[in-house]
């Protein structure tokens, strides 16, 4: 497994090594692969502008044929919060006063907007935010926060930015005052850094556990060349009567045993019928845009060793949560609830439950809007393997 840093910063590199050493072998900034690409940071919270910049970096090497299949592509985005300031500078701290504005004109700044501000009102913190896309499309994020106060003047050498003016009244210095390893023990970076490594160490043995295979599958992989399982699940969902994708996915994966349709066909289930084959077995639910027809709006059946509940989504309340979901589900007596409606892939278990959505072979809605299926191998003895799967835009 590789990690690409979305930094030229190579101190944060170093940090980024030390910390997510014991999850990844190959951890590179994306410098060091030669990317220049720098995504436009438009959002609105840190995670955001995280999120922006490490799709987009991972967009950018698939485009370029560079992206392997257990790539994680990770970015952070950071800042300084001044309460007394209502959260400024925030997310534009980069661009605080201009991005060519030093930071020495721009603590000085700060300092004069408390000039009337006492003890708590002082109240300041960095955060951080890290988001990890994996080459497979999953988003994952973390945080980290560095409490203070600002100073009533810039103090120490150390750091860089805002580090000057943040002034922790426990250690009585300010974070420039503190040696490099003090602040990673305690930064806001060093906390979002050691929350990830933590959460990818749990979604790694999630995925082991359920049997997730985390190729992304790149749409110039012949996935018919893979040895045949004993049977295959095609699920899909949300293709809006636009079934041109659907017809080339069926035609690269070859022989399938079963083709799930997860709603919003739009009356076109016949034809994909025929697309399909005599003989796969299908299964069509009635979606919120299937206004005229006798479709089901849930179907439950046996796959190996697995009971499913299959629905669109919409009479659930997808879009919230997948709670509904899920207790419906269980109380059908069913481990697996297959869902569209969002138009975004989804796996993961809830209360108990494995809900997965294939995202939208159509009209996908997910940050980097690649169209998208699910593939489900199941092997001699019942069990399942999960294959999410995307397309080129």
């Amino acid at each position: 497994m590789r990690i690409i840093f979305a930094t030229h910063n190579k101190n944060k590199i170093i940090e980024v090594r030390q910390i997510l050493g014991e999850v990844a072998n190959d951890i590179v900034a994306k410098s060091e692969l030669g990317i220049d690409f720098e995504p436009v940071e438009t959002g609105k919270t840190f995670a955001d502008n995280a999120e922006l910049k490490a799709a987009g970096i991972r967009s950018y090497m698939l485009a370029h044929g560079m992206l392997r299949d257990d790539d994680i592509i990770m970015s952070d985005d950071s800042g300084l919060c001044v309460n007394y300031m209502f959260g400024l500078p925030g997310i534009y701290s980069a661009r605080y006063l201009g991005e060519d504005t030093s930071y020495d004109v721009k603590n000085a700044r700060i300092i004069h907007e408390l000039r009337f501000a006492e003890g708590d009102e002082r109240a300041a913190h960095f955060t951080c935010n890290i988001c990890a896309v994996f080459a497979d499309g999953r988003v994952f994020h973390t945080e980290g926060i560095f409490e203070g106060l600002i100073a009533d003047e810039p103090k120490g050498e150390n750091g860089f930015g805002y580090d000057p003016i943040l002034y922790l009244p426990e250690l009585g210095r300010t974070s420039a005052e503190l040696t490099p390893e003090e602040k990673n023990s305690m930064s806001h970076r060093g906390k979002a850094l050691r929350a990830m490594r933590d959460l990818l160490k749990k979604v790694f043995a999630d995925d082991k556990k359920r049997g997730i295979n985390q190729a992304a599958f790149p749409e110039n992989e012949e996935v018919s060349g893979l040895v045949r399982p004993f049977q295959t699940i095609l699920v899909v969902s949300d293709s809006h009567r636009d079934d041109k994708n659907l017809k080339k996915v069926l035609s690269r994966l070859g022989m399938i045993d079963y083709l799930i349709h997860l709603g919003d066909s739009e009356g076109t289930e016949g034809m994909i019928q025929q697309y399909a084959g005599d003989g796969v077995k299908c299964y069509f639910v009635q979606g919120n845009n299937d206004f005229f027809t006798e479709l089901p709006r849930d179907i439950v059946a046996e796959f190996g060793k697995h009971k499913c509940f299959m629905t669109h989504g919409h009479y659930y309340g997808v879009n919230m949560d997948l709670n509904n979901l899920s207790e419906e589900a269980k109380s059908r007596g069913c481990d697996i609830a297959m869902f569209g409606h969002t138009h975004r892939p989804f796996l993961k278990i809830v209360n108990g439950v494995t809900c997965l959505n294939p995202g939208s072979i159509s009209y996908p809605r997910q940050m980097d809007r690649r169209p998208s299926y699910m593939v489900i191998d199941i092997s001699e003895d019942g069990e399942f393997t999960y294959h999410q799967v995307y397309l080129e835009r």
